[in-house]
């Protein structure tokens, strides 16, 4: 039994704790926060009783619930012994609440939390340890960590504390006034469902954005906090005439009714819809009104539509009350190392690998022009985890348009050569395989879509250990004729 002297002292110490204007908090030897004080609760911007029984770890799942910032911001470090004090600067660690500042005595925000020091203080017995945080204006992070990867990692903390869907919105990371411009109009438009425009060009993520959009609303309605529909019905506009749109909006119709919670309707590439179909999905939304759509259109196309057009305008309007603007990635190039990291980071755990970036990986990517945008820039990056030999990512394992692109080339160091016949090899390689897959049992009719000869072809396969069985077997001798003219 615990003595009474003793439980006593731990309640005298709760209660000044409690009355405390510095934020505490009490980990147990599990790692379970037991204990919060009032002034944690305003300096987090919840109530402290909300805090307690959170489990704290500090990797953050990828399924996280809404409390997984505030577990990994509570984590001890790893490496800390429960033996010893330690101050811990909290530089690059943001609030949980972005706009939250610890105030005293109703005066103005004194400072953001990278002002702010915390100090862990492991309590005898029980294995529990203390955790307070001091403000401070004597520690930096750039004593610590390397610059870039401090920053990177502060921006990415940052908007994972704010928007916890950002493991589906990696494209939207970095520190770009575009970018954080968008997470903010994709917060509000979660947390109002209404129906809204993605404003992006081709290849911009708008429908991945879309998507996600709907799957926060149903997580809200799963809740209770907002009606929503339980899916969405996508429209791919470019694909539409009068009859096969015409078919689609009524059986929506006939699925649905229409009821006061009904399907959301993706109007994808609104930019591409026939001129006809305008005034049919135009009566559409005006009729059913409380139908929830989300719609994604090229921004630059938008004049054109609405010139000497009132149904475009209004069908603009109907389709979307809310707005979302996503900025081009080449407006964004300062995004890029953010991008990667976070491109890497929400990659399933089964696929997912730690490696090394260098720098004319990163030059690379910030010299080509992205004009399929973040679905490229995925793309390029998922041929470069592939395509890696080692724990180092360098510009070789990027697709060979990107790594040869001129402004790249023209950023070579002067003293640095370029190897022009492996970029040749490279080139000659892949349109051979595309030949291939073209006509896969009939190595003559590649070497003729290639301009080339068959022995040829052939000379090349055997050079680079591509076996016949593996892209087909044709009718005729693949032995090839080296007595054959090129």
């Amino acid at each position: 039994m615990d003595d009474p002297n003793r439980s006593i002292a731990k309640r005298q110490i709760a209660r000044l704790l409690g009355s405390s204007s510095i934020p505490f908090c009490v980990l147990s030897e599990e790692n379970t926060l037991v204990f919060a004080n009032e002034a944690m609760g305003l300096f987090i911007g919840r109530p402290s009783e909300s805090l307690l029984g959170l489990q704290c770890h500090s990797e953050i799942p990828a399924d996280g619930t809404l409390d997984a910032p505030l577990s990994a911001f509570f984590a001890l470090p790893v490496d800390w012994k429960r033996e010893r004090l330690k101050l811990l600067p909290e530089s690059g660690r943001p609030p949980i609440a972005p706009d939250s500042t610890f105030v005293e005595n109703g005066s103005e925000p004194k400072s953001t939390v990278s002002n702010w020091i915390r100090c862990l203080i492991p309590l005898e017995d029980d294995g529990c340890v203390l955790c307070a945080f001091c403000p401070t204006s004597d520690v930096s992070i750039n004593e610590i960590l390397d610059v870039q990867s401090a920053s990177i990692q502060k921006i990415m903390r940052a908007n994972r504390t704010k928007y916890l869907h950002l493991d589906s919105l990696w494209y939207l990371q970095g520190p770009s006034i575009g970018a954080r411009r968008a997470l903010d109009q994709v917060q509000i438009a979660i947390d109002n469902p209404l129906s809204l425009t993605v404003f992006g060009q081709s290849g911009s993520g708008r429908t991945w954005l879309a998507q996600t959009i709907q799957l926060q609303r149903r997580k809200l309605s799963a809740s209770g906090k907002v009606a929503i529909g339980d899916s969405m019905i996508r429209i791919d506009c470019s694909l539409m005439d009068n009859e096969l749109l015409a078919s689609m909006l009524e059986s929506i119709d006939e699925i649905k009714g229409y009821q006061k919670v009904s399907s959301a309707v993706l109007l994808d590439n609104l930019e591409g819809l026939p001129g006809e179909c305008v005034s049919v999905l135009t009566s559409f939304l005006k009729k059913y009104d409380q139908t929830v759509c989300i719609a994604t259109c090229d921004p630059s196309s938008v004049p054109s539509l609405t010139q000497g057009s009132v149904l475009w305008g209004e069908l603009l309007s109907r389709a979307g009350v809310l707005r979302i603007d996503l900025p081009k990635l080449v407006d964004r190039l300062v995004d890029i190392p953010t991008l990667v990291n976070a491109w890497f980071g929400a990659q399933p755990q089964s696929r997912r690998t730690s490696c090394e970036i260098s720098e004319p990986f990163l030059d690379a990517l910030v010299a080509y022009s992205w004009t399929g945008d973040v679905e490229e820039f995925s793309e390029a990056l998922a041929h470069a985890s592939t395509a890696k030999t080692d724990a180092k990512l360098t510009d070789k394992e990027l697709p060979v348009n990107i790594r040869t692109c001129v402004s790249h080339i023209e950023q070579t160091q002067h003293d640095e050569s370029v190897d022009l016949d492996a970029i040749l090899e490279d080139v000659e390689k892949t349109m051979i395989l595309r030949a291939l897959e073209r006509f896969p049992q009939n190595k003559t009719s590649a070497a003729k879509l290639l301009n080339i000869s068959r022995a040829r072809l052939l000379r090349r396969l055997q050079q680079w250990g591509i076996q016949s069985e593996s892209i087909g077997v044709e009718s005729d001798d693949d032995t090839p004729d080296f007595n054959e003219v090129k």
